[in-house]
């Protein structure tokens, strides 16, 4: 069936409020020139459906510059509420033809002068008409709008929410009185401006913010959305940042036509499968302890809710789902015991003319995606009170249960594979992550790559002379700086063990990598010397032994670096290929005055390449070696 001619001979213009020729004209001329366009918001990790934004079109062929202009002429002829009503209708009715539409979610921007005369009925009467239930619409309130100033916003909000309607708040960030709204209404979806995300994976403050904006929001149980992620550096981004679902033309352009949409973006997940940094074993871990626990639909009855308990006497507790198996809370077994235990008390709930259904047992539970860390289930888990575990989903629907005490196993597994994988000193991830990541390098040949070797000068000797305790002082000093000034997300950061450091970065300008490492280790070498005497730091130097067991004067330590730039096209055939070139640059970096040797190799034709003088600082010393890496 051809679903991209749309009709609105279906839709009935509601009664006009007043009888004016320009209301009347003004909404006839609505009625046929405006029309919706579908935005799919999708799962970051896996591309699945969340949902569709409708967004309107036309406007400007009624003359209006934007949807603002539109409202404010409705509110100027006194048939704002009768727009209001057709577009709603015109929403609905273009959201339905899509297939399985009740699976998902409608976000329908509302307008907000209208929200605090609004009453739900009239829309579950609407969404009746087509066979939609009321968790399909999820009303958008704009943070542009002071909607914390208006005491009537938050009745119509309570009501809403009552008929189990979903909000969320649209362009977090943006407006004024965010925080307050998020405060007062918090709703169950908050969709982070675009000014945010666009350049984001470039722009530290502005992954700082929404980091924090992600963090704030899983707290306190609401999902988030990235608006308009348009390249794969965003979307990556947004992923890094903790974000729950994304929106933009990265995805899909909003489309009129129906059978341009589809219910999975696949280049979502596999963007996610070639950018392998998020790759953990947290997924794994989670559904090893993962219960499958059989749910009821909240359509079931009190009689389907009581043989469950006694069909699953193991369990206490049942999720209960909305028609799209969307997670609505947990039934306990404890809330229904006076019922089960009294003398009439399982008769009168069972009795028709109870007026009590399954939401009403329902106790909020966290909902938590499948592809979460272990550190984002704890977060939830502690943000509610006394819960008795979490709800998993994929694709927001119901996968299975996490217990409480499930969890506590899962945060100790954790804990033993980060343990693991770290350096005992400085938490730095240690040699297997470092040779992961190395190996994953390698196997990028058409990306700039840059690798740092780090090695302290000179620290034996400052380690035999003051002990093992300054040592570590020296060794948790240089962890700490270089986190601080690699203050980058991009950037990867290891402890290889003592004072030997790794570091990467991909897709990043040779003059930015220089810069920073420089500094580092400028950077460094002042402020080691605070570990020394005041008598060594005047004298410059300390009498201790060399590795020779020779006595001598041994200068202030001090860090070296290799550091090694991989352009497009360059080639190394293994890690341990890449490590003898190293090596051999670690030793002309303690051998130089700068501390820091800079090489770029070889493409795999063996063609040599230059650097550009002005790309690098007068103190540093370079190496043009020719010799193949390949050799």
């Amino acid at each position: 069936m051809h679903l991209c001619a749309f009709s609105h001979q279906q839709i009935t213009m509601p009664e006009i409020s007043k009888d004016s020729l320009a209301q009347t004209d003004f909404l006839s001329r609505a009625r046929e020139a405006l029309v919706y366009a579908l935005q799919p918001v999708v799962n970051i990790h896996t591309g699945g459906v969340y949902g569709y934004e409708a967004l309107l079109r036309g406007v400007n062929e009624l003359g209006f510059a934007n949807v603002h202009g539109l409202l404010a002429e409705a509110w100027t002829l006194g048939c704002a509420a009768e727009l209001d009503s057709f577009l709603r209708e015109l929403a609905i009715v273009h959201f339905v033809q899509l297939p399985n539409a009740e699976r998902y979610r409608l976000f329908f921007n509302l307008d907000p002068q209208l929200l605090a005369m609004e009453r739900p009925e009239q829309t579950l009467a609407l969404l009746q008409r087509y066979q939609l239930n009321p968790e399909v619409m999820c009303f958008e309130l704009s943070e542009r709008t002071d909607l914390t100033a208006n005491s009537g916003i938050a009745a119509a909000i309570t009501a809403y929410r009552h008929a189990r309607f979903q909000f969320a708040i649209d362009d977090f960030g943006s407006g004024y009185a965010g925080l307050r709204l998020l405060y007062e209404h918090p709703p169950e979806l908050l969709k982070i401006d675009r000014f945010f995300i666009s350049g984001m994976a470039k722009d530290h403050r502005k992954r700082l913010f929404v980091a924090n904006t992600v963090q704030l929001a899983h707290v306190m149980g609401i999902q988030v959305i990235a608006e308009g992620v348009e390249t794969e550096k965003e979307l990556l981004a947004c992923r890094e940042a903790g974000c729950d679902l994304v929106q933009g033309y990265l995805i899909s352009y909003p489309q009129l036509c129906i059978d341009a949409l589809r219910q999975n973006y696949e280049q979502i997940s596999h963007i996610n499968q070639r950018d392998r940094r998020e790759v953990h074993s947290d997924f794994v871990l989670i559904e090893e302890r993962l219960e499958r626990i059989p749910p009821l639909l909240i359509n079931a009855g009190i009689k389907a809710m009581f043989e469950a308990f006694r069909q699953h006497k193991a369990h206490t507790i049942i999720p209960l789902l909305d028609n799209a198996e969307r997670p609505l809370g947990l039934i306990h077994e404890a809330d229904i015991k006076e019922h089960i235990y009294s003398i009439y008390g399982r008769d009168l709930i069972l009795n028709p003319a109870f007026t009590r259904s399954l939401p009403d047992f329902a106790r909020p539970c966290p909902v938590i995606d499948i592809h979460a860390s272990v550190e984002r289930l704890l977060a939830a888990f502690s943000a509610n009170v006394n819960p008795a575990g979490l709800i998993v989903t994929q694709d927001a629907r119901y996968l299975g249960f996490i217990s409480a005490t499930a969890l506590l196993q899962l945060i100790e597994q954790k804990n033993l594979a980060v343990a693991r994988d770290q350096n005992p000193l400085t938490k730095l991830p240690g040699n297997i992550p470092i040779h992961s990541y190395v190996s994953r390098i390698l196997e990028a040949p058409n990306q700039m790559r840059h690798l740092a070797y780090f090695d302290f000068d000179h620290f034996k000797a400052f380690n035999d002379h003051y002990g093992f305790r300054l040592g570590d002082r020296a060794i948790l000093m240089f962890a700490e700086l270089l986190q601080k000034e690699l203050a980058n997300s991009t950037w990867f950061i290891g402890h290889i063990g003592g004072d030997d450091f790794f570091s990467g970065i991909e897709n990043a300008t040779t003059e930015h990598v220089v810069s920073q490492i420089q500094q580092l280790l400028i950077k460094f070498s002042a402020d080691v010397q605070s570990l020394y005497d005041p008598e060594d730091r005047q004298r410059g130097f300390i009498r201790a032994r060399d590795r020779a067991g020779d006595e001598r004067d041994m200068p202030l330590m001090r860090c070296s670096a290799a550091l090694i730039e991989m352009r497009p096209g360059d080639h190394y055939r293994c890690v341990e290929t890449l490590g003898r070139v190293i090596a051999g640059m670690k030793h002309q970096a303690k051998a130089s005055q700068s501390g820091l040797v800079f090489r770029h190799d070889h493409d795999a034709r063996g063609s040599a390449q230059t650097i550009i003088d002005e790309v690098l600082p007068p103190t540093i010393d370079c190496d043009y070696s020719s010799e193949s890496s390949n050799n």
